[in-house]
């Protein structure tokens, strides 16, 4: 976390121009620690200062993890509206990572990571023409430049149908991310949707083979 002293705004994602989306995650790089940071219901945005949310955080991580057992946590009335939460939890990612060299550069999926949905709406991902589908699969995302591209698929690709929310696929992407792409590699979560049978991968598309240049033209 930044120790700086000028506050910055955090705000719902899709609703305006803001210095971070809502939600935001910090994750330890095992991904076994994580700390999101959410707008209370009914407000969108709300500002603090980088250095305010870390003493925050500290102060959450001695309470609900310097004791034993260690437990999850919630800090509300952050912000200058108070508008803000903090909320600790523990985290089993079932994330894999790649060799060294295999990922694309960190900022560039951080962009990705900021920009995707995060909703807990239910939806139904699934083959394409299929009338019950509200996410096509694969879903695929990238850069203008597509260096970094996230893509969710199922364990038959393009062919399974799954329940699940875009948040829980935001949360996995997340620990991809601080787990591998922090490190120079690709990344896949798996185990993901009501029935365990999404994925989503965070790869570096400048890196990709004959098959996957298809996929890139149609982003």
């Amino acid at each position: 976390m930044s120790a700086y002293s000028i506050p910055q705004t955090f705000g719902e994602r899709g609703t305006g121009q803001y210095d971070a989306p809502l939600p935001f995650r910090y994750a330890s790089h095992d991904g076994l620690c994580a700390l999101d940071l959410a707008h209370t219901s009914g407000v969108l945005s709300d500002s603090i200062a980088p250095v305010d949310l870390k003493v925050a955080a500290r102060l959450l991580i001695s309470v609900c993890v310097g004791q034993a057992p260690s437990q999850g946590g919630l800090l509300t009335g952050l912000g200058q509206n108070k508008a803000l939460a903090l909320r600790l939890m523990p985290y089993r990612p079932t994330v894999t990572c790649g060799p060294d060299g295999s990922g694309p550069p960190w900022r560039s999926c951080r962009d990705i990571v900021d920009l995707m949905p995060a909703n807990n709406k239910k939806q139904v991902f699934g083959p394409r023409g299929d009338t019950r589908t509200t996410v096509p699969l694969p879903w695929r995302y990238t850069t203008t430049r597509h260096r970094c591209g996230v893509i969710v698929d199922g364990d038959e690709p393009g062919r399974i149908t799954d329940t699940g929310d875009w948040y829980k696929i935001w949360v996995a992407t997340n620990a991809v991310e601080f787990m591998c792409t922090q490190l120079g590699r690709n990344g896949t979560a798996v185990s993901l949707g009501d029935n365990k049978r999404l994925h989503v991968e965070l790869r570096d598309m400048q890196n990709s083979n004959a098959a996957d240049a298809e996929l890139i033209a149609t982003l």
